[in-house]
């Protein structure tokens, strides 16, 4: 494996090497070991009466980044493990390349990117690259980039298929097979900026070789922000079609205050994601799709995957949160969670119903210390007060203590292999 990973790594650089003695270019090494040692007891599902879980995954990634002129490069190999998952002496390969992907200006306004990548927009609302995984996501896909008078616009698409086959498009794997999306920001002024986006993806009928559905969703983000106060609003609809067949209207709706008070920041909001109580002639389960939901519902990852760990009563979710940053190496942050169904539940063949909608706080810890540039160390501790709803959608008892704590070192120097000066 370890062969295999330094083979790889070789190639690249000999690719990118040869045009750097033509013009004005840079190389950068980016490598990162980032171990997480987590203890598990009520990690997003409820505890059972077994024992909880110890155990330290981890990380190792080395990104080149190459600009020479007009043309940018990215190539990001990573290995993610648990330590202890292969036998000594064993040879596993499990090198994967989590970006690789060229980008070429037109002109000064416009540029194509090509290639395996990461979209990320609106602070990872509906699309983001899920960094606190290990493995994170990327895309392979096409993203047209234009920047003028204030204004930014990114259309990207992708297009799914798992082999060069002879005939035919059938995609069977679990992923969208069309991803088109296309996002627009302008800053009006020095406070407010405002963007729009829409997304519609598209999914293989289990019954047809060609035939796709497609569910869209578009919305607006505002952002308002002076020196101390910053607020940010964000509604969102979801129309097409589901799986089911039956047509989706559902909304996405958040409202969030934060006021910096020298070193503290305090901050209170509420997301709202639209849900069904059962049998309905429409899907109204707002589904949250490419997003970072661990950065939104909670650490302990209750909520990752909404509308299905919500059992599509929607969600809302109001939250309070503290951070204190002093000189920009220490840093603690607090923040509190307040869980409940936007519809109540019927019972299903394994689960309750619900009565109640409150399903549960959660307290979210961490400290953060910046040692340099090139290391960090993250401490954090969760506990979720779970209510009685919540057995209703996790299983489990919502009686238990339920916790959850983890540490990250995170290394990851940024190398300048090369630099040429244009007239070289």
């Amino acid at each position: 494996m370890e062969k295999s990973f330094t083979r790889k790594l070789l190639l690249l650089a000999a690719f990118i090497w040869l045009p750097l003695q033509a013009a004005w270019a840079q190389l950068y090494l980016t490598p990162q070991v980032r171990p997480r040692a987590e203890w598990r007891n009520g990690y997003q599902s409820l505890p059972d009466g077994q024992n909880g879980a110890f155990f330290v995954n981890q990380r190792s990634r080395l990104t080149l980044d190459y600009k020479q002129d007009k043309v940018q490069m990215k190539f990001s190999l990573q290995d993610v493990r648990v330590w202890g998952d292969e036998l000594h002496l064993k040879d596993v390969p499990s090198t994967a390349m989590h970006e690789a992907w060229g980008e070429f200006a037109l002109s000064d306004k416009f540029a194509v990117r090509l290639g395996r990548q990461e979209f990320v927009y609106n602070n990872d609302r509906l699309l983001g690259n899920v960094d606190w995984v290990q493995q994170a996501r990327s895309h392979d896909g096409v993203l047209l980039k234009a920047r003028w008078q204030g204004i930014s616009l990114d259309a990207g698409g992708a297009f799914n298929q798992e082999r060069e086959a002879l005939f035919d498009t059938h995609y069977s794997m679990n992923n969208y097979k069309v991803l088109g999306f296309l996002w627009a920001q302008k800053q009006l002024n020095d406070q407010f900026t405002v963007s729009a986006m829409h997304i519609s993806d598209g999914f293989q009928r289990p019954d047809t070789v060609g035939g796709v559905y497609f569910r869209h969703t578009y919305g607006l983000d505002l952002n308002y922000q002076q020196e101390r106060a910053q607020f940010n609003g964000a509604l969102y609809r979801q129309s097409g079609e589901h799986g089911s067949g039956k047509r989706i209207s559902a909304y996405l709706a958040v409202a969030e205050a934060s006021y910096t008070l020298q070193h503290l920041r305090f901050t209170i909001g509420t997301t709202y994601l639209s849900g069904m109580a059962g049998h309905d002639s429409k899907v109204r389960s707002f589904n949250t799709l490419y997003a970072t939901n661990h950065k939104f519902y909670g650490f302990m990852d209750y909520f990752i995957n909404v509308p299905a760990d919500s059992r599509q009563g929607g969600l809302h979710n109001s939250y309070f949160k503290t951070s204190y940053n002093l000189k920009g190496k220490y840093s603690l942050s607090l923040d509190y969670h307040y869980f409940a169904l936007a519809k109540n539940l019927g019972a299903s063949e394994t689960l309750p119903g619900t009565s109640d909608r409150y399903l549960g706080s959660e307290l979210d810890a961490v400290v953060h210390y910046k040692h340099s540039d090139q290391i960090q160390f993250f401490i954090g501790y969760s506990t979720l007060f779970a209510g009685s709803s919540m057995e209703a959608i996790k299983p489990g008892s919502a009686a238990a203590y339920a916790d959850w704590g983890w540490v990250i070192v995170n290394i990851q120097p940024r190398v300048l292999l090369k630099s040429f000066e244009k007239d070289r």
